[in-house]
């Protein structure tokens, strides 16, 4: 058999379509085609859900600015002066008796307050003082004024630092005799505006009347091994003796060497003076109150932004887990449906 008799045999014997089957067809083909979703149409949100995401921020923000305008004054932001060196040593050291102001307009109702030491007695007199001036001009004549008043007293400059720019700064440290020294601080404190005041009095009287107790008593220790060394019979005797002196003797040198460095530093007062410009000590002015509230509200939003940051994260693992599980059942869907339509 040839090919082509094979061929008119297959056309001669191929299959016919029942009706049945032509109908379905054509039942199939009159439907019509549905658009199968893209990516973007299946992530993309619900309507509410988008109009919720404004309406939630916007009720956010809303919290955070009643929370702001009600805020209790007592809890507002104060802005105060900045400290500096010559505040922060008076407020960090301790005495016996220490007076310490705020700035005042004159300084004559300080100067009143500032005490004195007390006659008669040793004590340990220290000062501190900030003073503020207008320009630098001033400051270098306040500054010059001030070694003179020094002079004056019998006193002399410790210490000295000048320095001018954007803000000029004057730091003394002086010494002049304790007698002298509430003239001192008077004097000293007519030189500007008092910013801030701190006088220190420790007495040390107590301590100077020990080390003579205790001197008299080494003297007396003294004149007695002195006597005994002069009856010593034997040579040990006296070289015990000898040693015993020795010892008096140092520990009197220590204690004289003690009780001068106390007198000393009873003789004189120390002041540490501070003059400054306006300009470094002007006291910033307290925020207002919408200064105040504003910065209250973003304290708000920051804390809802970190509590939102917080919930994302935490509910993250979940919603990733609730989306694989959607895939895995729409793929599984879509396979039976491709099943159902191969079968039919």
């Amino acid at each position: 058999m040839s090919v082509n008799d094979i061929v008119d045999e297959l056309r001669a014997t191929r299959p016919q379509a029942s009706d049945a089957l032509r109908l379905q067809v054509l039942a199939v083909a009159s439907q019509p085609i549905t658009r199968r979703p893209s990516l973007l149409d299946r992530v993309r949100p619900p309507r509410r859900l988008v109009l919720a995401v404004p309406a939630a921020a916007g009720l956010a923000v809303a919290a955070a600015i009643a929370v702001g305008v009600t805020r209790p004054a007592q809890e507002a932001r104060e802005a105060g002066a900045p400290v500096t060196a010559v505040e922060q040593a008076a407020g960090s050291t301790t005495s016996t008796d220490a007076f310490s102001g705020p700035s005042a307009d004159s300084a004559t109702r300080a100067q009143k307050a500032a005490p004195g030491p007390a006659l008669g007695r040793a004590q340990r007199y220290s000062a501190t003082l900030a003073l503020g001036v207008d320009s630098t001009d001033e400051l270098s004549d306040a500054t010059q004024r001030a070694l003179g008043i020094v002079r004056d007293l019998g006193g002399f400059v410790v210490s000295a630092r000048y320095a001018t720019g954007i803000e000029g700064t004057s730091s003394l440290t002086l010494r002049v005799p304790s007698a002298k020294a509430a003239d001192a601080v008077t004097r000293l404190s007519s030189l500007g505006t008092i910013l801030a005041q701190d006088v220190q009095i420790q007495d040390l009287q107590e301590p100077l009347d020990g080390i003579d107790r205790e001197l008299e008593r080494l003297r007396a220790q003294l004149a007695a091994v002195t006597a005994q060394l002069g009856r010593a019979e034997t040579a040990a005797e006296r070289a015990r003796l000898e040693e015993r002196r020795s010892q008096v003797l140092a520990e009197l040198q220590q204690l004289r060497a003690s009780r001068a460095a106390t007198a000393a530093e009873a003789r004189t007062a120390t002041i540490q003076l501070e003059l400054r410009t306006e300009e470094g000590s002007s006291v910033v002015p307290p925020a207002s109150r919408l200064d105040r509230a504003l910065d209250r509200a973003l304290d708000v939003l920051a804390w809802e932004a970190i509590v939102v940051l917080a919930l994302a994260v935490a509910v993250a693992p979940l919603a990733v887990l609730g989306a694989a599980i959607w895939l895995a059942r729409r793929m599984q869907r879509r396979r039976d449906d491709d099943r159902l339509l191969a079968a039919s």
